[in-house]
């Protein structure tokens, strides 16, 4: 019913660059759903793909690390795709690419699709070392971009209207007195005004 797949990376790039790898398997990802599917899969930044505001895959990223070397970076991607039923708990958030499409499909290639697109965007994130390259598909993708949203941080939250990524993969966000921020994926989280997305 569903994909659970890890990539292992071993990326000649600085520590802090290895975040971005989220993102770079989220719009990857994305577009793939929507290549096999044909549906308007959007990014829930920094990390979960949504249909309908609900989610359907989750990305998680961990890597080992030296002080200026990373020795490997291991990307794990979960896509609920046949799944007809979910827990009560997340019933109202979850969902599978085939409820919300009403068609079964062929994991081998929607997985293919994933790969194929992630092959893409990373050697164009290795060439540029930062998201530049695929910051404007990002943003296209992006489901609260030019929304507000409220931003959850540890002991504070405020609102703001998203307005996409930087060169960084930092959600870039508008405050009411027209001051700008920049989120980082580790420190908060990000959540549409009136729910999950």
């Amino acid at each position: 019913e569903s994909i659970y797949m890890t990539i292992l990376l071993r990326p000649d790039i600085m520590p802090e660059s290895a975040p971005m790898l989220t993102l770079v398997m989220g719009l990857s990802t994305a577009e793939a759903i929507r290549k096999v599917t044909g549906a308007e899969a959007k990014i829930k930044w920094p990390n979960d793909i949504v249909l309908n505001k609900r989610k359907v895959c989750g990305i998680l990223t961990e890597m080992a690390t030296e002080m200026v070397h990373v020795n490997y970076v291991v990307i794990g991607v979960g896509i609920n795709v046949n799944q007809q039923r979910f827990p009560e708990e997340i019933a109202d958030t979850a969902a599978s690419l085939c409820r919300e499409t009403g068609r079964i499909y062929r994991r081998s290639e929607l997985i293919a699709a994933v790969l194929e697109r992630f092959e893409e965007n990373y050697g164009i994130f290795l060439k540029t070392g930062d998201l530049s390259g695929i910051q404007k598909a990002y943003d296209a993708v992006l489901v609260n971009c030019g929304q507000e949203v409220r931003v959850l941080e540890p002991g504070h939250e405020y609102e703001a209207v998203a307005e996409g990524i930087n060169r960084n993969g930092e959600l870039m966000v508008r405050l009411p007195d027209g001051e700008r921020r920049y989120i980082f994926a580790g420190e908060v989280s990000v959540r549409g005004i009136y729910g999950y997305v």
